[in-house]
């Protein structure tokens, strides 16, 4: 998952392509309505001009998107550390975080330390066994060697 200020640049990013969205769709599909009312309604043959209601309808869908890109924008600004916590208080954080790192990486180190000494412990078991059997059938080869002499 990607960190808060990148969600926020995304959110802004996406809010900027659905503002030049409405206004493409605006300027693309309304309809030519005089300035005043001594002018004359404007007309353009080539121009495709949506249905009143459709135009609503588009325009009420374009908006929402909008609001609601812009509350998860304020929801994300809101999440951000920095938003009503003074400049000590997130000192204070960091320097508590630092320590509990140190403290994290301690443990880490003498668990690997306890791995080793582990490690080693084992591989000495595992010698003394092989040891001990390569002992015996030695043992037990030498002692039907002598019996076949015999």
């Amino acid at each position: 998952m990607t960190d808060r200020l990148t969600q926020l640049q995304i959110c802004l990013d996406q809010m900027m392509e659905q503002f030049c969205a409405a206004l493409n769709y605006i300027d693309k599909n309304h309809d030519f309505e005089p300035a005043n009312e001594t002018e004359m309604k404007m007309s353009d043959r080539h121009a495709t001009v949506a249905p009143p209601e459709e135009f609503a309808n588009t325009i009420d869908e374009l908006s929402t998107d909008i609001i609601l890109k812009t509350r998860q924008i304020i929801k994300l600004i809101d999440s951000l550390p920095g938003v009503d916590v003074s400049a000590a208080e997130q000192l204070h954080k960091i320097d508590a975080l630092q320590k509990e790192l140190v403290k994290v990486e301690n443990d880490k180190v003498e668990a690997v330390i306890r791995k080793e000494k582990l490690l080693e412990d084992v591989s000495s078991m595992i010698e003394f066994f092989v040891g001990g059997i390569a002992e015996s059938r030695q043992a037990l080869v030498s002692s039907n060697d002598s019996a076949i002499e015999k």
